[in-house]
């Protein structure tokens, strides 16, 4: 006997006002064929029909999914689950929530939390479609008597009508179609993610190559700087003393000019080295940050609503364009890990004694859970995540001597700073390229 999943029983399409009561006689008809109490078959019929009047009026109609569950604790009794999909974002015209107390205070929501054990509530704010999922285990019926009867509870429901059933054949077939494009579009935002990947491996190597060739160039003139130094110095002190014989004075001649090669090529080392120098330069971070904001196409992908709050001023900073553009983009990248489609990031850039630019998002799409006494259950930020998705931009921050912070401050929303100094500070010629953590 399968147990692990919900047993679907019938799914009903929400168009128009007649579609209403249907529902709610479906709803009753099936809990009342299970057996369940009189007062719990109304208040689920209730519930369904009040959040399919919810679909319709405000989001365009939609879909309502009914199934039966076992309940996981044993004994094992029957549990029913109400999945309702609405077909498009808040109507105009229509008061659309701007937040999740707003949602949550509209009818049926406050009545649902008394009727169900668990509602869970996705979208529905800010111009995205809703998702709510309602389940219940309160029927004190026992999974043993309900599963097998599931056909003939399903021949009962489609009794009344042949429309019921070729409602629910089209449902099924809407289902299955969307389930087919879903997968299209994921295999498609998965091509695109490994494009994004690769472009971002290729920036990541040559970073690489150019930290390999500067700490290589120090390293050689570090260790071959003094001795080229010490056996040039002292052959030209022998050749000045005189008195040498010719033989020993072509050779030590012969050193000498070696010895001025060696340092020759020490200056070569230090040029590739200086090269680190020239890449920091004066920088406009207003415009770095556009093009990072170009070159972060999951930003696109999902509808991220950017609100940019910049001076119109240039907002000048000492640093690497193409590394610091590299941290920039896995700023965003991490942040719209956060959000779902359609929501917002707000992104302020201020010109002050340190420049700054912030990045803050709150998250409505996150799944919220409300149980009895409407408790939030929301999950937190994913620490490890955070902390490898943000190590690189915090090792490329450093060498710009720039600081990072991360903070969810009470409200709920994600915090990101990023501090630069206003006076670059270069340090002595054996440091070159070597930049130190404030």
């Amino acid at each position: 006997m399968l147990i692990d999943k919900a047993h679907h029983i019938l799914t009903l399409v929400i168009q128009k006002e007649a579609d209403i009561p249907r529902v709610r006689t479906k709803v009753k008809l099936l809990v009342r064929a299970i057996g369940a109490p009189v007062l719990q078959v109304t208040g689920l019929a209730v519930g369904g029909s009040e959040t399919a009047r919810l679909i319709l009026h405000q989001y365009g109609g939609g879909k309502v999914r009914i199934s039966l569950f076992p309940k996981e604790e044993v004994p094992l009794e029957c549990g029913i689950e109400l999945l309702f999909r609405g077909n498009a974002p808040c109507l105009s015209g229509k008061f659309c929530p701007l937040d999740e107390q707003a949602l949550l205070a509209l009818d049926p929501f406050p009545g649902l939390m008394t009727v169900f054990d668990v509602v869970r509530i996705q979208g529905g704010i800010r111009g995205r479609r809703i998702t709510v999922h309602c389940r219940s285990t309160r029927l004190g019926v026992a999974w043993e008597n309900v599963y097998g009867r599931l056909s003939g509870i399903r021949r009962e429901l489609f009794a009344d009508t042949e429309e019921s059933y070729m409602e629910n054949l089209r449902a099924k077939h809407d289902e299955v179609v969307s389930l087919l494009r879903e997968k299209t579009e994921k295999n498609r935002l998965l091509d695109q993610s490994n494009n994004e990947l690769l472009q971002l491996s290729n920036d990541l190597e040559e970073l690489a190559r150019e930290r390999t060739i500067i700490e290589m160039s120090l390293r050689i003139a570090d260790q071959v700087r003094n001795p080229a130094t010490v056996i040039g110095g002292m052959a030209r002190r022998l050749l000045e003393k005189g008195g040498l014989p010719e033989r020993e004075q072509k050779k030590i001649n012969f050193i000498a000019a070696e010895a001025g090669k060696i340092d020759q090529i020490v200056k070569q080392f230090n040029a590739m080295a200086e090269q680190r120098r020239i890449l920091f330069a004066r920088e406009n971070l207003v415009a770095l940050l556009g093009d990072a904001l170009q070159a972060c196409p999951t930003l696109r992908r999902k509808n991220i609503t950017i609100k940019l709050d910049a001076p119109s001023d240039s907002v000048e900073i000492h640093a690497n364009r193409q590394v610091l553009k590299i941290a920039l983009i896995h700023v965003l990248r991490y942040l719209t890990r956060l959000l779902a489609e359609g929501e917002e990031l707000d992104i302020v850039v201020e010109n002050s004694d340190e420049p700054l630019v912030t990045f803050s998002t709150r998250s409505e799409g996150l799944q919220y859970r409300v149980g009895p006494g409407g408790s939030d259950n929301r999950a937190a930020v994913d620490e490890t995540y955070q902390e490898t998705s943000l190590e690189l931009v915090r090792q490329i921050l450093a060498e710009h001597q720039a600081r990072l912070a991360v903070e969810n401050d009470g409200d709920g929303r994600t915090v990101i700073s990023i501090r630069f100094p206003r006076v670059f500070q270069e340090h002595g010629a054996v440091s070159v390229g070597k930049i130190e953590q404030e």
